[in-house]
């Protein structure tokens, strides 16, 4: 019987090094009936060299982005994707070798999964990379005020339940299990989210939503998880398999810098919130709006700390993105 034909989708602008790593792992896959589609913007490094030159081992089709923004990135591959799975990841992960063949064995068992998931782990000494790991770490260890906050965000926020696996809670924030070593150990189970770099979805369920709402401006952010409800929506369900796991080594690099427009990220996360968790009962509006409150004084000390201007447009964000929702 043949294999299905999976389509890896990676989004890229400058980072030679670590997409290099990617495609190293990507080539000792013990599934190899798979091609790999790479949408770059704008590259002035080495990255399209170290793509040329992996070309003779992986069946790669390469797309220069004009338009910027990583929904619009995905949209694009989606339409050249001839795999029955569509797998959207970074361009700095490492994939375990049976990373692929784990996906489509969790597919094959059962036509009612609609999308796969797996560990993100992220080493230890790239832990300060993403500032949620940073605060968490602090949440766990810092003096007695971090440790106070880390109460509330733990308890009320995650619902005492911070390391759960790939996990949306009624507040609207989610869990980081999967970014622990933790979760190479926990069991197959059904969850309600896709990590953003380890998302595998049927392309045809993928298409029949229409891809990814371009309406998540910017970086993006929550249009995976938007697509992920969207599948649930549907009548699918979302498997957790340990045994798909990579390595997520965030870098500095490409995208990154974007990152402190807190203004589209907070309005981006209002929409999201509104279409799939929502405030509809008691519970989840006071919860909600505690987060709504913790991501905004995140963003006033991430400002008095870096003095980023950009981290205050959260505030904006919030009113305009609750007008838009409310009116």
């Amino acid at each position: 019987m043949m294999q299905p034909l999976v389509s890896i989708f990676i989004p890229t602008c400058n980072r030679a090094a670590s997409i290099k790593k990617v495609l190293d792992s990507l080539a000792q896959q013990t599934y190899k009936h798979f091609e790999v589609i790479i949408v770059d913007y704008k590259s002035t490094d080495s990255t399209l060299k170290i793509i040329d030159s992996f070309k003779k081992v992986l069946m790669i089709k390469l797309i220069r982005q004009k338009k910027k923004g990583l929904s619009r990135a995905a949209n694009e591959a989606l339409k050249i994707a001839e795999g029955e799975i569509f797998i959207r990841t970074d361009d700095d992960v490492i994939m375990s070798p049976k990373w692929l063949e784990a996906i489509v064995e969790t597919f094959k068992g059962d036509d009612t999964i609609g999308g796969v998931t797996g560990p993100t782990v992220v080493p230890k000494n790239h832990l300060t990379s993403r500032d949620l790991l940073f605060f968490t770490e602090k949440f766990r260890q810092g003096n007695l005020l971090w440790k106070f906050i880390g109460k509330i965000y733990f308890n009320y926020l995650l619902e005492r339940n911070p390391y759960r696996v790939s996990n949306w809670c009624k507040s609207g924030a989610f869990s980081l299990g999967s970014n622990y070593e933790s979760s190479l150990n926990e069991p197959i189970r059904e969850v309600n989210n896709l990590e953003a770099c380890n998302f595998s979805v049927r392309t045809k369920l993928l298409k029949k939503i229409e891809g990814f709402d371009l309406n998540y401006v910017d970086l993006g952010e929550y249009h995976e998880p938007d697509a992920a409800f969207k599948i649930m929506n549907l009548g699918y369900r979302l498997i957790f398999n340990p045994k798909a796991s990579l390595n997520h080594c965030p870098s500095q690099d490409g995208f990154y810098k974007d990152r402190p427009n807190s203004y589209t990220r907070m309005t981006n996360f209002i929409k999201f919130y509104f279409s799939h968790i929502k405030p509809n009962t008691f519970d989840k509006f006071l919860r909600f709006s505690s987060y709504l409150l913790f991501l905004n004084s995140f963003y006033i000390f991430q400002f008095l700390k870096k003095r980023q201007i950009n981290q205050l447009g959260a505030i904006q964000g919030t009113f305009v993105g609750l007008l838009k929702e409310l009116i």
